[in-house]
């Protein structure tokens, strides 16, 4: 059963935990990082920070969710805007690879470090698929409507993006030596203009 929170949390004092767990993990990373650390960057008893999580994974997951809301955040004045569905793609695009860079980051990651806490980044990965698939289902709609595009299924080609994105990250991450060039964020978003193009040219109006 996947551990939560124990109790629930003042928003107030959540986001101080979150802000002080976010400056820990982007300077040590998530596998050098301890409970005990953010309880005494914090002020507080390790017992305490016990009181509300169960350990530092579930501190982590918070600290990327709030990640994930910003991303989608940006994403809706995005939306809003009167750019074409080639703009709102690319900008997607961008703004999917700082949120991976941020993910690299807070878990101060390698190759191996990725391994090892493969699991935790995959829980991430779909608990996102849904807020992502939305996205960009409401993209590809109002591209439809401003008659951009051809008259898709709009849920389908949109999961279809999504899932195809992340084929596309799993794959490069897994390459040991981009880990070792620095270069996974570069290629990642190479495999993921190529991807859109494609995908673009399938559903242009002809």
């Amino acid at each position: 059963m996947e551990k939560e929170e124990k109790t629930a949390i003042p928003p107030e004092k959540l986001s101080k935990i979150l802000d002080i767990a976010q400056k820990r993990f982007a300077r040590f990373g998530l596998t050098k990082t301890t409970m005990s650390d953010i309880a005494d960057d914090l002020g507080v008893s390790k017992a305490s920070l016990y009181y509300y999580f169960p350990d530092k994974e579930c501190i982590f997951k918070k600290v990327m969710a709030r990640e994930q809301g910003d991303f989608c955040l940006q994403m809706k004045k995005i939306l809003e805007s009167d750019k074409k569905i080639d703009a709102v793609l690319t900008t997607y695009i961008e703004h999917r690879i700082q949120y991976l860079k941020a993910l690299i980051n807070l878990g101060q990651l390698n190759h191996e470090a990725f391994h090892a806490t493969k699991p935790l980044y995959s829980a991430l990965g779909k608990e996102f698929f849904e807020r992502e698939k939305n996205l960009i289902a409401e993209i590809l709609q109002k591209a439809i409507t401003r008659n951009e595009i051809q008259k898709i299924n709009v849920d389908e080609y949109a999961g279809f993006f999504v899932h195809v994105l992340r084929s596309l990250r799993l794959y490069t991450l897994n390459i040991k030596e981009l880990w070792e060039q620095g270069v996974i964020d570069k290629q990642v978003k190479k495999e993921y203009m190529f991807f859109t193009k494609i995908f673009l040219k399938s559903i242009e109006k002809v």
